[in-house]
């Protein structure tokens, strides 16, 4: 019984003082009934310091727009949230229970009056129009990337709702507009941001869109589907024509923000033999283009060599608002003589959306030399001959043994060796195909030719840091090369004609220490793997 006793008053004691330990928080509103469309002001103060996070406001998304939140240390033992609520709907609602550190606040309950209804009773003028003018407002907003577009060029385009305006989160209505091609492009992003004047829970749906024709086309507003009276504003686009520079005929017009060509070939060697097949694997890649746009490259025809395409497929990917896709196609090469032969050189002509200039991707031709072959002609052996083995003969038979022990110890050394490279040979493939980029940027600095050199610093450094770059000063390394990078820049795009040298800039990036960049959000895998020189 004394034990009993004695454990009652523990726990009693124990309750009493986890309850002085908890933080207490009392919440109050400055009134308890409104209208529709009136404000109130929910105070919260908790007898603790705590941080500004401590408060979780997410449960008064459903029923409220949240104004701008004000947070307050009046002093080391006081925090207070100040938070200014707007009613979306009109009746009894109460503002729930909210979390703070570990303590909970009491819900408190207000009246929302719906006077629209009684202004419409009492008002002599009113119209189905006035009736309209009562809906919900600011829910929906759009944006295009660009409002002047050349023929075939993309363009991103966003809707942004607010989540409230419909509780199923179905995607928004996009009207079909003649002579404009919209393909949704990447997930729906979630986000609690200022939207219409109001921190509120938003939903972003991304589109691509491409003017298929010239001249002046209009993109109608897009549409809740819980509510066809929400339109967003509609966008002009004056789609321009091909320019007169462009220096490839209309059908090959491609505008793009960069376009790169690669290849590479298996096995790397220079050397051909009669039935030997050569596998090339070419890619091409484009920013902010289709993988339909990206053209095909034809198979070549070559003089007593047998080519035949493999195999072809497309990639592409959306992030930090810019498409990526990429055209890999792979041909065959079994040269049908012993002779030497070259694959012919690549030229793609594309139209720079970012300089507004035309240039030209292009892929240098790769010889093969032929190789000698040994005739397994055996000479006819006399009867003579083979009834006595000779001195030679007897040497050799003695001497195969010891060498098939010897290939045999050479096999088990090498065999580890050979596994340890079929393992990692991703990352030897990667680490090459890093080599060539720093090469294509290393010949354009040599070669003093800046609109090369440009166009390979951005590619390289997008595969560095696995983030595309559309101009230097995205570039992470872009403060410690300013004046460099600056030059290039001028040498690039300045109308005066300015000698460039390549080798100033070559020195300093084989100098320069890469500022490490934030992963982006993961996503299918993808091959455009970081380029390290």
């Amino acid at each position: 019984m004394v034990k009993l006793y004695r454990c009652s008053l523990y726990s009693l004691a124990i309750l009493w003082c986890s309850s002085a330990l908890a933080v207490q928080v009392t919440g109050n509103v400055d009134v308890e009934t409104l209208s529709l469309g009136d404000s109130l002001t929910y105070t919260l103060t908790a007898d603790a310091n705590l941080s500004d996070d401590a408060l979780d406001i997410r449960p008064l998304f459903k029923d409220f727009i949240i104004g701008n939140l004000q947070i307050a240390h009046a002093s080391t033992t006081e925090t207070s949230w100040t938070i200014p609520l707007q009613p979306v709907s009109a009746g009894v609602i109460t503002i729930p229970t909210l979390k703070v550190a570990d303590s909970e606040t009491q819900p408190v309950t207000i009246t929302v009056n719906d006077t629209n209804s009684n202004q419409i009773s009492y008002t002599d003028q009113s119209s189905p129009e006035q009736t309209e003018a009562l809906e919900p407002v600011h829910l929906l907003e759009s944006q295009i990337s660009a409002e002047s577009a050349y023929k075939n060029e993309l363009l991103t385009y966003t809707v942004t709702m607010a989540k409230r305006a419909d509780p199923e989160n179905r995607p928004t209505v996009i009207p079909q507009i003649e002579g404009l091609k919209i393909i949704p492009a990447g997930d729906p992003v979630e986000d609690k941001e200022i939207f219409a004047d109001h921190y509120q829970e938003t939903l972003s749906y991304n589109y691509i869109v491409i003017p298929e024709k010239t001249g002046t086309l209009t993109l109608s507003g897009a549409t809740l589907a819980s509510n066809n009276k929400q339109i967003s504003d509609e966008h002009i686009i004056e789609v321009k024509s091909v320019p007169s520079s462009f220096h490839g005929a209309e059908k090959e017009w491609l505008p793009s923000a960069g376009i790169t060509i690669d290849e590479r070939w298996e096995p790397q060697t220079s050397y051909a033999k009669t039935g030997q097949p050569l596998t090339r694997t070419i890619t091409l890649t484009g920013i902010n283009n289709i993988p339909e746009q990206i053209p095909d490259i034809p198979t070549p025809v070559i003089t007593d060599v047998k080519v035949y395409r493999d195999s072809a497929k497309d990639e592409q990917q959306y992030q930090n608002g810019m498409l990526i896709s990429k055209k890999i196609i792979k041909q065959i090469f079994v040269p049908e003589k012993n002779i030497a032969f070259a694959t012919p050189v690549i030229h793609l002509n594309w139209w720079n959306t970012i300089s507004d200039r035309p240039q030209i991707a292009s892929l240098d031709e790769r010889k093969f030399m032929a190789s000698i072959v040994a005739n397994n002609t055996k000479p006819v052996a006399n009867h003579a001959t083979q009834k006595k083995p000779s001195a030679s003969t007897q040497f050799w038979s003695n001497l195969l043994p010891k060498i098939l022990f010897i290939a045999g110890v050479v096999v088990a050394l090498l065999t580890p060796i050979l596994a340890i490279l079929w393992y990692y040979r991703k990352a030897l493939r990667t680490r090459y195909e890093r080599y060539q980029l720093w090469k294509a940027l290393k010949h354009g600095c040599l070669r003093n030719d800046p609109l090369l050199a440009y166009q390979a610093l951005l590619v390289w450094a997008s595969q560095r840091c696995a983030q595309p770059f559309t101009c230097l000063e995205q570039l992470p390394f872009y403060a410690q090369l300013k004046t460099e990078l600056d030059e290039l820049q001028m040498a690039c795009f300045s109308v005066a004609t300015k000698e460039w040298n390549g080798r100033k800039l070559l020195r300093q990036l084989a100098r320069v220490s890469m500022v490490k960049v934030k992963p982006a959000p993961k996503s299918p895998p993808d091959k455009f793997d970081e380029f390290i020189c």
